[in-house]
């Protein structure tokens, strides 16, 4: 019964038709193509990886494709054994499987790796290959071009600093919402209050009171979308300073901010 029971057990399966390199002839670096065919379909998990199967040999692909009755592998080898005289080398066999589970085993292969020279020749300055043909490069025109666009650079970043008032732009007098914007962040209420009617008071040319707030939307008319919002400005303003009451509180920082916006035109 013990040998019925080895006769059922699963024997590998043999590959057909193994096309192996020449085993001799081989040198530094050369690939050895290595072709199996199969009588069955193999299972594309089961076959070795590419990868480095030892420090001198390289599996560097494995491909795979359908033929009449079977499966056909190309093995990829790579030789980086730099042998000092002719030397052979053993590829190692590799296990696989069919789809239908039957175990497969890749023979391997043996090859003679030599020398790509004697070891002791003499090395002369004439076997060194030439220099490769050259010809200078003209960096003027791509310098004339650099100091152009950093030229073009400085001068948006001035044009835009002078249309939006920063430094060292912000100081002019035809921008006093601007410099008031940034003056009424940090004054308390009152303080902010009188620094944005001295910006009134500049850009109307002499003190603008409220009654002569609808001249100066006349003379400046790209501020007469904030008209209601300025009329309450200077009724608080006069309920403020003359002791009337108080008016009705606003957002000074927020109204500085949109007067200056329109001031530099983005509205």
């Amino acid at each position: 019964m013990k040998w019925l029971a080895l006769l059922l057990l699963p024997f590998p399966a043999l590959a057909q038709q193994v096309e192996n390199p020449r085993p001799y002839g081989w040198w530094l670096g050369d690939e050895l193509v290595q072709r199996i065919r199969i009588q069955g379909q193999v299972d594309p998990s089961s076959l070795p990886r590419p990868r480095a199967v030892d420090y001198w040999l390289d599996l560097r692909d494995v491909a795979r494709r359908d033929i009449a009755g079977g499966t056909e592998l190309t093995l990829r080898w790579q030789n980086f054994y730099s042998a000092l005289e002719p030397r052979e080398r053993q590829v190692p066999a590799s296990a696989i499987r069919l789809v239908d589970g039957t175990a497969l085993e890749l023979p391997g292969f043996r090859y003679v790796t030599a020398p790509i020279r004697p070891i002791l020749a003499p090395s002369t300055p004439d076997q060194l290959q030439p220099d490769p043909p050259f010809h200078l490069i003209d960096p003027m025109p791509a310098g004339l071009r650099l100091l152009a666009s950093a030229v073009a650079l400085v001068a948006g970043v001035l044009a835009l600093a002078w249309q939006q008032g920063w430094f060292p732009f912000h100081r002019r007098a035809a921008r006093p919402f601007t410099r008031a914007a940034r003056a009424v962040v940090h004054l308390p209420e009152r303080q902010a209050r009188r620094a944005l009617h001295r910006a009134f008071d500049q850009s109307f040319g002499r003190v603008l009171i409220g009654a002569e707030l609808d001249r100066f939307l006349a003379d400046a008319p790209q501020f007469a979308p904030l008209a209601e919002r300025l009329r309450g400005f200077f009724a608080a303003s006069d309920a403020a300073f003359f002791g009337l009451g108080s008016g009705p509180v606003q957002d000074i920082p927020q109204l500085a901010r949109d007067l200056a916006a329109i001031e530099r035109g983005r509205r």
